[in-house]
């Protein structure tokens, strides 16, 4: 009963700190969002398929395209409690990292060039360039271009102990090995692990899942496609499930929410759209055993062209340290 009680009022704090200071015609609640071309792709802008990069979904084809963008600069900042949102608006406030995203005339990912800072100066930069055109799964072969650790002799033990750290080792790479009528299977270019496209939804069963694939504990299996998972996991003894990633769409196929559930912690993301179809933000919550433990607010700004500038990340219970942190966007379209 105590437990429950916990997680009821956990539950309802929740909610009312992420509704306050919103527009009440701006999130969009009696009605289903429908299905609109999105600048950033709410599935794939994530800590999970953010960071496999093999898979280069994070912007929307159609719309880089037409705008006819050429590179897109993400940074990163975080936000202490007496700095103003306007200031990282500016081009020359340094951030703690930068990604910058370079497109083909056809709108997808041509390289990444990302760069690490510490203490106002450069530490560390990596590039990725992209070898050929996207799979029917989003699957695009890459090879690494540089890496690069930036020192001066003069660096502190914080820096020392960063600069040991493979920064390639915040990206995971694949390489295609086969497609059949079931399945398709990719493997980490490093660790070998496998990472399985369950395509049919009768072979989701656990008996068909080990006769067809045979998983290893460390492969990863996706129920459907990679662009439109229903079930993410690990598997243990066969039988047993680890590291479950459940992904619930609205019936026009919007992604709605995503909860992570590694016992005895449940990670869930839930995301908003305005009443025009347009993803605006999400909210995450952490329990622990049903037992609500902490919250954070994510809103969007928009320029005139309904391009996302600026995303603010918020905690909503605030302790000693960052309030959250910001990413800010900019857009370069080609000249000629």
């Amino acid at each position: 009963m105590r437990t429950w009680t916990r997680t009821f009022f956990g539950c309802i704090l929740l909610f009312s700190l992420l509704s306050c200071g919103g527009k009440k015609d701006e999130i969009q609640s009696d009605n289903e969002p429908d299905q609109v071309a999105q600048w950033l792709n709410p599935l794939f802008y994530n800590d999970v398929f953010e960071s496999e990069v093999s898979f280069p979904l994070w912007f929307n084809d159609s719309l880089i395209r037409a705008h006819r963008i050429e590179k897109i600069t993400k940074r990163t900042f975080s936000l202490q409690p007496q700095d103003s949102v306007t200031m990282y608006y500016t081009k020359n406030a340094t951030p703690k990292e930068k990604i910058e995203y370079y497109f083909s005339k056809d709108g997808s990912v041509d390289r990444i060039a990302i760069y690490y800072y510490y203490d106002d100066r450069e530490i560390a930069r990596l590039g990725f360039n992209y070898t050929k055109k996207k799979d029917q799964f989003g699957f695009a072969p890459l090879e690494v271009t540089f890496v690069e650790e930036l020192t001066n002799g003069n660096q502190d033990d914080d820096f020392q102990t960063d600069k040991q750290f493979n920064r390639t080792d915040n990206f995971i790479m694949h390489r295609s090995v086969i497609n059949r009528n079931k399945y398709a299977r990719y493997q980490d270019l490093e660790t070998g692990q496998n990472l399985f496209l369950l395509k049919n939804k009768k072979d989701w069963g656990t008996l068909s899942v080990d006769t067809i694939l045979k998983p290893s504990k460390s492969d990863w299996i996706i129920w459907g496609t990679y662009q439109h998972p229903i079930k993410r996991y690990q598997v243990s003894k066969k039988v047993k499930v680890k590291n479950v990633h459940r992904y619930e769409y609205w019936s026009t196929g919007v992604l709605k929410q995503r909860i992570i559930e590694n016992y005895p912690f449940e990670r869930r993301r839930t995301y908003q759209y305005n009443d025009k179809n347009q993803w605006i933000s999400y909210s995450d919550s952490s329990f622990s055993e049903n037992q609500f433990i902490s919250a954070s607010k994510n809103e969007f700004e928009f320029d005139k062209y309904n391009r996302p500038i600026l995303i603010n990340h918020t905690k909503v219970i605030k302790k000693d340290g960052p309030l959250g942190y910001l990413e800010t966007f900019r857009y370069e379209a080609f000249k000629d």
